[in-house]
């Protein structure tokens, strides 16, 4: 049987004062906006993976960060599975500067529904900003290169 390839990625969803901080990504396989985040290198945590993409991103230094979920996406004809650790954050120090990925803002979370962000991307945030617990897979299909189908399991947090 063949192995299972993993390979493991982040999201920090940022707030402060009401509003979100987006990167209107400028590389890779999609544009729009995102939230910080990125690949967890070895010998990382995935706590000190997140911090670090935070702050190589934006330049902010997160000084505390709370699981939120977990979400990915597997790929049964190729034996892949991606899996994302989610984040939320409100303390942080410092100031937001542009990275490599793009251009970095606050965005109003009043108008969190209207921002162009990928929606799989927002369904994860979502569930954070409601305080839910979650776990989100998307199951890949390779011969249409799009997802067949995606499951999403949520909770309220007990405490």
């Amino acid at each position: 049987m063949k192995e299972v390839t993993y390979k493991f990625w982040n999201l920090v969803v940022v707030v402060k004062d009401k509003e979100i901080l987006l990167i209107n990504r400028n590389k890779g396989d999609f544009y729009g906006l995102v939230p910080p985040g990125g690949k967890v290198e070895f010998p990382e945590t995935f706590e000190e993976s997140a911090k670090r993409e935070v702050f190589e991103e934006t330049g902010l230094i997160l000084n505390n960060l709370q699981l939120e979920g977990l979400s990915g996406y597997i790929n049964e004809m190729k034996r892949e599975q991606f899996v994302y650790v989610d984040y939320y954050s409100d303390d942080f120090t410092g100031s937001i500067k542009n990275g490599d990925e793009g251009e970095c803002g606050w965005y109003p979370l009043s108008e969190f529904e209207n921002l162009d962000i990928h929606p799989d991307i927002k369904t994860r945030m979502r569930q954070i900003l409601e305080n839910n617990s979650y776990e989100y897979q998307i199951f890949w299909d390779e011969h249409t290169n799009s997802s067949s189908r995606k499951k999403l399991f949520k909770n309220k947090k007990m405490k």
